[in-house]
């Protein structure tokens, strides 16, 4: 099948498609040509971070990111004052970090999920109808990993 299409079918964007889109492509091509890891900025995975992983469906890697920073920082912060500085500029250093190789997870898992098809030797048309339902991104994760952020905050500052 058709890479292009593939690629397609798996971020689903609606809008700004072409952008988007094309923004992937370029992604995924470093990815391939780099052997799955490479640095390419994302505004909206440098201030969204964990809730950018949830949106595009990496759960359990946005999950594993909110847990270890997010809370890890906040115990730190509250039990240990004397190194809450130290946490502000690791926070700020992992935000850069996150910004240019949060995508490579993202990239990990359409091989994944393209390798899984594949090896279901189902039709191109099933194949990118596959790839749309596993792909695309998904907004309610991202309303309720806010209200879990608030209601972890609210509940650890009491």
């Amino acid at each position: 099948m058709d890479k292009d299409r593939l690629i397609s079918a798996y971020i689903g964007e609606k809008e700004n498609r072409e952008k988007t889109l094309d923004w992937y492509k370029d992604s995924f091509e470093k990815g391939d040509l780099s052997g799955g890891f490479s640095w390419k900025w994302s505004w909206w995975a440098f201030l969204g971070n964990w809730l950018y992983l949830l949106y595009r469906k990496c759960y359990l890697e946005g999950i594993s990111y909110f847990l270890l920073v997010h809370m890890l920082g906040g115990f730190i912060s509250k039990y240990m004052p004397d190194l809450a500085q130290m946490v502000g500029a690791a926070s700020l250093f992992i935000g850069l970090l996150s910004g240019g190789l949060l995508h490579n997870l993202v990239y990990r898992r359409y091989l994944k999920s393209k390798t899984i098809i594949e090896s279901k030797s189902v039709l191109n048309e099933e194949m990118e109808k596959e790839m749309r339902s596993i792909g695309g991104t998904d907004k309610r994760a991202v309303i309720i990993g806010i209200i879990v952020y608030f209601t972890v905050n609210t509940i650890s500052s009491l």
